[in-house]
Protein backbone atom coordinates (compact mmCIF):
# COMPACT_ATOMS: atom_id res chain seq x y z
CA UNK A 1 0.00 0.00 0.00
CA UNK A 2 3.09 2.46 0.65
CA UNK A 3 4.54 1.56 -2.27
CA UNK A 4 0.96 2.73 -4.44
CA UNK A 5 0.90 5.55 -2.79
CA UNK A 6 4.22 6.94 -4.00
CA UNK A 7 4.25 5.51 -7.11
CA UNK A 8 0.37 7.46 -7.91
CA UNK A 9 1.41 10.73 -7.31
CA UNK A 10 4.24 9.69 -10.55
CA UNK A 11 2.12 8.12 -12.41
CA UNK A 12 -1.00 11.25 -12.20
CA UNK A 13 2.18 13.10 -13.06
CA UNK A 14 3.43 11.31 -16.39
CA UNK A 15 -0.10 11.30 -17.62
CA UNK A 16 -0.31 14.92 -17.32
CA UNK A 17 2.91 15.38 -19.06
CA UNK A 18 1.52 13.38 -22.26
CA UNK A 19 -1.67 14.90 -21.88
CA UNK A 20 0.15 18.47 -22.37
CA UNK A 21 1.96 17.23 -25.42
CA UNK A 22 -0.41 15.66 -27.16
CA UNK A 23 -2.36 18.99 -26.48
CA UNK A 24 0.17 21.02 -28.04
CA UNK A 25 0.97 18.90 -31.12
CA UNK A 26 -2.77 19.17 -31.80
CA UNK A 27 -2.39 22.65 -32.09
CA UNK A 28 0.84 22.10 -34.31
CA UNK A 29 -1.10 20.14 -36.57
CA UNK A 30 -4.12 22.40 -36.61
CA UNK A 31 -1.94 25.59 -37.60
CA UNK A 32 0.12 24.21 -40.02
CA UNK A 33 -2.87 23.61 -42.12
CA UNK A 34 -2.39 27.47 -42.02
CA UNK A 35 0.70 27.65 -44.37
CA UNK A 36 -1.13 26.87 -47.94
CA UNK A 37 1.30 26.71 -50.41
CA UNK A 38 4.47 26.96 -48.26
CA UNK A 39 6.52 24.49 -47.38
CA UNK A 40 6.85 23.68 -43.68
CA UNK A 41 10.47 24.12 -42.23
CA UNK A 42 9.90 24.10 -38.31
CA UNK A 43 7.43 25.10 -35.55
CA UNK A 44 7.95 26.88 -32.19
CA UNK A 45 6.08 25.77 -29.03
CA UNK A 46 5.84 29.06 -26.51
CA UNK A 47 4.20 28.83 -23.01
CA UNK A 48 4.80 31.45 -20.56
CA UNK A 49 3.23 32.82 -17.39
CA UNK A 50 2.12 36.26 -16.86
CA UNK A 51 4.83 39.25 -16.62
CA UNK A 52 7.13 36.59 -18.34
CA UNK A 53 9.79 38.09 -20.59
CA UNK A 54 9.54 37.04 -24.31
CA UNK A 55 11.16 33.83 -25.04
CA UNK A 56 13.58 33.99 -27.96
CA UNK A 57 14.37 31.58 -30.92
CA UNK A 58 17.69 31.69 -32.73
CA UNK A 59 17.28 30.80 -36.74
CA UNK A 60 19.60 31.46 -39.62
CA UNK A 61 17.61 32.49 -42.82
CA UNK A 62 18.62 32.65 -46.42
CA UNK A 63 18.85 35.09 -48.95
CA UNK A 64 16.56 35.34 -52.23
CA UNK A 65 13.71 32.85 -49.73
CA UNK A 66 10.56 34.25 -48.62
CA UNK A 67 9.51 32.92 -45.38
CA UNK A 68 5.93 32.83 -43.68
CA UNK A 69 5.49 32.75 -40.03
CA UNK A 70 2.01 31.62 -38.87
CA UNK A 71 0.68 32.23 -35.47
CA UNK A 72 -1.92 30.14 -33.55
CA UNK A 73 -3.09 30.68 -30.27
CA UNK A 74 -3.94 27.60 -28.02
CA UNK A 75 -8.03 28.02 -26.37
CA UNK A 76 -7.93 28.72 -22.57
CA UNK A 77 -5.43 31.34 -22.39
CA UNK A 78 -5.87 35.06 -22.50
CA UNK A 79 -2.65 35.81 -23.76
CA UNK A 80 -2.07 36.58 -27.22
CA UNK A 81 0.81 35.91 -29.14
CA UNK A 82 2.88 38.67 -30.81
CA UNK A 83 6.23 37.62 -32.64
CA UNK A 84 8.79 39.82 -33.86
CA UNK A 85 11.55 38.38 -36.35
CA UNK A 86 14.61 40.52 -35.36
CA UNK A 87 17.98 40.87 -37.00
CA UNK A 88 20.77 42.33 -34.42
CA UNK A 89 18.12 43.91 -33.03
CA UNK A 90 16.63 45.87 -35.06
CA UNK A 91 12.51 44.72 -35.70
CA UNK A 92 11.68 43.30 -39.04
CA UNK A 93 8.27 42.06 -39.36
CA UNK A 94 5.37 41.91 -36.50
CA UNK A 95 2.32 40.08 -36.17
CA UNK A 96 0.66 42.75 -34.37
CA UNK A 97 -0.55 45.13 -36.85
CA UNK A 98 -0.26 49.13 -35.85
CA UNK A 99 -4.28 49.17 -34.97
CA UNK A 100 -3.34 46.76 -32.06
CA UNK A 101 -5.13 43.57 -34.20
CA UNK A 102 -3.53 40.28 -34.98
CA UNK A 103 -2.34 39.14 -38.38
CA UNK A 104 -2.48 35.16 -38.21
CA UNK A 105 0.52 34.72 -40.30
CA UNK A 106 3.13 37.38 -41.37
CA UNK A 107 5.85 37.18 -44.52
CA UNK A 108 9.63 38.04 -44.81
CA UNK A 109 11.62 38.34 -48.23
CA UNK A 110 15.06 37.51 -46.75
CA UNK A 111 17.75 40.23 -48.18
CA UNK A 112 21.17 39.02 -46.60
CA UNK A 113 22.09 35.31 -45.45
CA UNK A 114 21.97 35.33 -41.43
CA UNK A 115 21.43 34.79 -38.30
CA UNK A 116 17.28 35.81 -36.91
CA UNK A 117 15.81 36.41 -33.58
CA UNK A 118 11.92 35.21 -33.36
CA UNK A 119 11.25 36.81 -30.40
CA UNK A 120 7.40 35.63 -28.93
CA UNK A 121 5.76 37.22 -26.04
CA UNK A 122 2.14 37.76 -25.31
CA UNK A 123 -0.31 40.94 -25.55
CA UNK A 124 -0.07 42.96 -21.93
CA UNK A 125 2.22 40.39 -20.50
CA UNK A 126 -0.66 38.18 -19.97
CA UNK A 127 -0.07 34.46 -19.65
CA UNK A 128 -0.21 32.32 -22.72
CA UNK A 129 0.61 29.79 -25.08
CA UNK A 130 0.75 29.67 -28.76
CA UNK A 131 2.87 27.49 -31.60
CA UNK A 132 4.57 29.50 -34.29
CA UNK A 133 4.92 27.48 -37.77
CA UNK A 134 7.80 28.39 -40.00
CA UNK A 135 7.60 27.81 -43.47
CA UNK A 136 8.99 29.09 -46.80
CA UNK A 137 7.13 29.82 -49.80
CA UNK A 138 8.28 28.78 -53.36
Amino acid sequence: MKILIKILPVLFLMLSIGQVSAQSDDLVNVCALGIGNATYLKDYKVKLPANSPDQKFSVILNKGTVYKFVVCNAEGYEGKAVIQLTEANNPLVSNLKSDGTFAEAVGFSCSKTGMYNIMCGFKNKKEGAAVIIMSYVK
